[in-house]
């Protein structure tokens, strides 16, 4: 047996030796990685909030009733909701590579917020180098996206009034 919190560094020492691996041409590959090890990131957080200590003991039994009691608490929704997402895709089958990248952009605001839950709640320190994953890669929207500030910060007179003041339309 082996207390809860241990468990739950080593899976984040994963995930982040992980992270400090990505490169622009291997982030598919880290990104497999880092979702074969994310269900078992919720499923040792769940078991931390359910035992309410840092020594429990990691068993199947109690991984079992730590899932079910955060998927009944709705102070726990959105742990809740980043398991049902992970239970479809990291139980069984492996992503191809650019399936995974767009999965861990999808996935990023759900790790931010239980790195901060578990920061607050439990003094755990996780994903600490989630920043240096790479959310804009793509050259082509980076160009899109640059047309878009280019347009809201160089209005042009000849643009049809609106009563919209707070929203702007990009035409192509």
């Amino acid at each position: 047996m082996r207390p809860i919190e241990n468990e739950i560094k080593k899976i984040n020492d994963n995930i982040c030796k992980n992270i400090d691996l990505i490169s622009d041409s291997e982030r598919g590959f880290v990104s497999q990685n880092i979702l074969s090890q994310l269900r078992n990131l919720i499923d040792h957080t769940s078991l931390r909030i359910y035992a309410d200590t840092a020594d429990a003991e990691v068993c199947w039994d109690d991984l079992k009733k730590a899932s079910s009691y955060v998927q009944s608490n709705g102070k726990f929704k959105f742990i809740t909701k980043f398991y049902n997402l992970l239970e479809i895709v990291a139980s069984h089958y492996t992503q191809d590579e650019q399936g995974s990248e767009r999965l861990m952009l999808k996935y990023y605001e759900h790790l931010l917020k239980l790195k901060k839950y578990l920061k607050s709640n439990y003094g755990i320190e996780v994903l600490n180098n989630i920043h240096k994953f790479p959310l804009n890669t793509d050259p082509a929207l980076q160009d899109y996206y640059e047309k878009i500030v280019e347009q809201i910060n160089n209005p042009q007179a000849s643009r049809k009034a609106s009563n919209y003041r707070d929203r702007y339309y990009i035409q192509k």
